[in-house]
């Protein structure tokens, strides 16, 4: 359904009969990744490393215990998975995706600007893993909005924020499609003058699960990234042992702007 909705005619054939003032604007697929393969690398559509970490593959004053590897990243299945594994020096080899500002390791450039949306179709890890797996936005040390964030200690909640414009926002969602191990299509829409984020186990029942009021103003422009890091204690849990954890998703997709079908 995804497939058909986003990248199919019917979506601009349905732009063109809509009311003129819509019509002016159809949405356009910027970027639509399944991860039936993985290109990565320099001059190819994904890095795998980002400047918001300090180190290029590292971030340890950010609460995290990643060290960013390509080894971590895998399409094997069909979909990618990113897989968290321990390190002899106390660290975590795990990966992120990013589409630029990536520490020259690679990446289209495709970014969301104002009135975009940004969505994937995720699956969590399990509970009590340590783990950190987010969808979330940076360029040029800013720009950072968490399409989501959700800690293995809180399994039934994921979080949202909005770190763009002081005084900045967020909240905390708990409801039936949030848990440990499940499929999840979150997805937010970057209004200039507010944020609207959504959640669903499948795109015909999304929920508009918060709106902030602030929006990222009017010349917002931001690569996405997504990753799975790992918590280092500060704030959550850390790994519990030595298993490696896993993230999964089948589908990122950004628009622009965002569709007339999002409730």
């Amino acid at each position: 359904m995804f497939l058909r909705v986003l990248t199919s005619a019917a979506l601009l054939c349905s732009a063109a009969a809509a009311p003129a003032a819509a019509a002016e604007h159809p949405s356009t697929t910027v970027l639509d990744d399944s991860f039936r393969t993985l290109d990565l690398g320099p001059g190819r559509p994904w890095g795998w490393q980002s400047a918001a970490y300090a180190q290029c593959t590292s971030n340890p004053g950010h609460y995290k215990l990643d060290h960013l590897t390509t080894t971590a990243l895998s399409t094997a299945r069909g979909h990618l998975t990113i897989t968290a594994t321990p390190r002899a020096d106390g660290r975590w080899n795990t990966g992120l995706l990013t589409t630029g500002d990536s520490c020259a390791s690679g990446g289209t450039g495709a970014q969301i600007r104002t009135g975009g949306l940004l969505m994937a179709h995720v699956r969590l890890p399990a509970a009590g893993s340590g783990t950190w797996p987010g969808l979330w936005t940076w360029r040029d040390g800013h720009n950072e909005l968490d399409v989501f964030e959700w800690h293995a200690d809180f399994p039934g909640t994921i979080e949202f924020a909005n770190h763009v414009l002081p005084p900045g926002s967020g909240a905390l969602y708990s409801g039936p499609e949030i848990g440990a191990g499940r499929w999840l299509w979150v997805g937010a829409r970057f209004g200039a003058d507010s944020v609207v984020w959504y959640v669903g186990t499948d795109l015909d029942h999304l929920v508009r699960a918060y709106e902030d009021g602030l929006g990222v103003g009017g010349d917002f422009a931001a690569y996405p990234i997504l990753n799975l890091a790992v918590d280092d204690g500060n704030f959550h849990t850390p790994p519990r042992g030595s298993r490696p954890a896993t993230m999964e998703a089948d589908r990122l997709v950004v628009m622009q702007p965002a569709p007339n079908w999002l409730p």
